[in-house]
């Protein structure tokens, strides 16, 4: 029979933002603690030419604003006319607000008991 102490999970430390939100404690026993780093201020560059990924995001949501819009209501952009990051989000944005005029869907609010 062992007669080792049981051992206690090692808390993590906290991190300044986004850090490990967990609904139940880790269970006893050795783990690895993953850090990951903040990336620094100078990794955000609105200026910088979009990517392959965000290319393919615009033609999805082209296709979506063309679907589903009236003409008198598109905002005109076409994806081969956007070329920053700045300006894909700027188009995300509006078309997003023009297919979902309603917002973000809001959380019941939870009974008290």
């Amino acid at each position: 029979m062992n007669n080792a102490v049981p051992t206690t999970a090692k808390k993590t430390p906290k991190r300044k933002r986004g850090g490990l939100k967990l609904s139940t404690p880790m269970p006893p026993g050795d783990y690895t603690s993953i850090r990951v780093p903040i990336p620094p201020a100078s990794a955000f560059n609105k200026d910088r030419p979009i990517g392959l990924l965000i290319q393919a995001q615009l033609k999805h949501m082209f296709h979506a604003e063309s679907a589903r819009l009236p003409k008198e209501k598109r905002d005109g952009r076409r994806p081969k006319d956007i070329h920053t990051e700045a300006e894909a989000a700027s188009y995300i944005g509006a078309i997003t607000k023009l297919l979902h005029p309603q917002g973000r869907k809001r959380s019941r609010p939870r009974p008290t008991s």
